[in-house]
């Protein structure tokens, strides 16, 4: 693949001043001397010099005066100014131009002068040119840390949203092992030591003082199954207030929604629904933050293999006026993270469509 090439200032200042090297020498071969000669050397050499290193401008204008003294003793050598004229607007040193231009409208004859001053123009034109694609590439380099620092901060809010999950997992992990060992544990554990003592009182023939201790351990059994079904029922996410918590979004928002269901949302998995709180959450914040909506309708479907969203407003405003938010692209993420989808439309209302499989 040819890598394209990016025409840029320095380029055509060089190939300017090598297109003035190649004038000026044509110009000095019907006027041969020594003194042009060795004039133009001294000028390629200064500019080379310049090319090649980085000197400060000013010092250009010893060079410059050099010239100038010899333009008075030889004036056909007056058209060597247009060279440091056409320099110093490159650099944008107008006030350096005041010598040169001085010394050519007193040197040189004709139209010759304007000419040789007409040099500024191209030069400062460079300039220009010079200093908007370093505003340009400053703006670009801006642009991209900017970038680069939001796809920071949204990788640590991701992070920092799965480490909370696993967080949140652990203390549930720590708050099973505490009811089961607190309660059920303990029943369990003296129900084992009951029928030890049972069996012992069996081989010393006490029956009726081992069918005192069957009692015993049968109660703390029963009372242990009794344990077992209230760990359970606190283990196990309360479905109604899921949804409930899902449905109070669009009765206690700021505008009125039109919402239905379809399909049974208790047979979507716990972890899932959650999603959904957070995604419906991030979604109506988006709306109360860039839109002024008349009509906003929710529909959630529920199947046995998917469950769909679908939030739909008409209070679209001018894309200059509503500022592009991070919400949407964490939303993606983390749906994406369940296998899931987000979809947006923007026509005379916007759609967002969220798909999440409830069997992968």
């Amino acid at each position: 693949m040819t890598k394209r090439f990016d025409l840029r200032p320095q380029h055509v200042y060089r190939a300017l001043i090598l297109l003035q090297f190649a004038l000026l020498f044509t110009y000095l071969v019907p006027v041969f001397d020594a003194s042009g000669f060795m004039l133009y050397l001294f000028v390629v050499f200064s500019m080379t010099l310049r090319w090649r290193f980085p000197i400060a401008p000013h010092f250009m204008l010893i060079d410059c005066v050099v010239v100038a003294i010899a333009a008075a003793f030889f004036p056909t050598n007056t058209p060597f100014l247009a060279l440091y004229l056409f320099y110093f607007s490159y650099k944008n040193k107008m006030i350096f131009c005041l010598f040169p231009i001085l010394v050519s409208f007193i040197l040189a004859t004709g139209p010759g002068s304007y000419l040789i001053v007409l040099t500024i123009v191209p030069g400062y034109l460079l300039y220009l040119w010079q200093n908007e694609n370093t505003l340009l590439r400053k703006e670009g380099d801006d642009l991209r840390q900017k970038i680069h620092h939001m796809e920071q901060t949204e990788t640590h809010l991701l992070q920092d949203y799965h480490d909370a999950g696993r967080i949140s997992q652990l203390t549930e992990r720590q708050r099973i092992a505490e009811i089961l060992h607190d309660n059920l544990g303990h029943e369990l554990t003296a129900a084992h030591l009951t029928v030890k003592a049972i069996g012992t009182l069996l081989q010393s023939d006490q029956r009726e003082k081992a069918l005192q201790f069957q009692q015993k351990a049968e109660e703390r059994l029963d009372t242990a199954l009794t344990q077992l079904k209230t760990a359970v029922r606190q283990i196990e996410p309360d479905n109604d207030s899921d949804i409930r918590r899902i449905t109070s979004l669009f009765e206690n928002f700021v505008y009125p929604i039109q919402y239905s269901q379809e399909g049974d949302l208790s047979q979507v998995p716990p972890h899932l629904r959650q999603l959904m709180y957070i995604s419906l959450k991030e979604a109506l914040t988006n709306i109360t933050k860039h839109a002024r909506p008349t009509t906003i309708t929710a529909l959630i479907e529920c199947t046995q293999s998917i469950v769909r969203l679908v939030l739909e407003n008409d209070g679209i405003l001018p894309a200059q006026s509503a500022p592009a938010g991070n919400g949407l692209r964490y939303m993606r993420k983390r749906i994406e993270a369940v296998h899931g989808s987000l979809s947006t439309s923007r026509d005379k209302t916007f759609k967002i469509i969220v798909i999440l499989p409830i069997r992968a």
